[in-house]
């Protein structure tokens, strides 16, 4: 009954190219229109991507009266600044929030000297307490 199941002995037959690493025998390799052997779908796109890509896409847009040729995102952020320069709770909340995340620290001013030489003594004391401090 065994030897109905099994395949019959092959070891005479020399198989057509060498088996090994990378190189399975001929009898477990994928078959011809096996849908699942085929991998990834070469043009296949992921949602980061087609988002990316939207965003990017460049639209006529009429901006200070001329035509203009801008990216989606570009526009979207325009549209948003307008709501919210019109009292828009919403946008303004939003345009904000973009602002904050997105602009430079513009915090130019000089250092209070009062602080630096709190800073100075500080490093001082921690630097003699380690016994590394030149007592200047």
């Amino acid at each position: 009954m065994a030897d109905d199941i099994l395949p019959p002995d092959t070891a005479d037959d020399e198989p057509s190219y060498k088996v090994g690493y990378g190189k399975p025998p001929v009898h477990s390799q994928f078959k011809k229109g096996n849908k699942h052997g085929k991998g990834r779908p070469r043009a296949s796109r992921n949602i980061n991507t087609i988002i990316r890509d939207v965003a990017g896409e460049r639209i006529l847009a009429k901006i200070n009266g001329q035509m203009r040729k801008v990216s989606r995102l570009e526009l979207s952020t325009r549209q948003l600044a307008n709501k919210a320069s019109a009292g828009d709770l919403k946008a303004i909340v939003q345009f904000v929030a973009l602002f904050e995340r997105y602009s430079p620290p513009q915090n130019d001013d000089p250092i209070p000297e009062d602080e630096t030489a709190y800073d100075l003594e500080t490093l001082r004391h921690h630097f003699m307490m380690q016994g590394e401090a030149d007592d200047e």
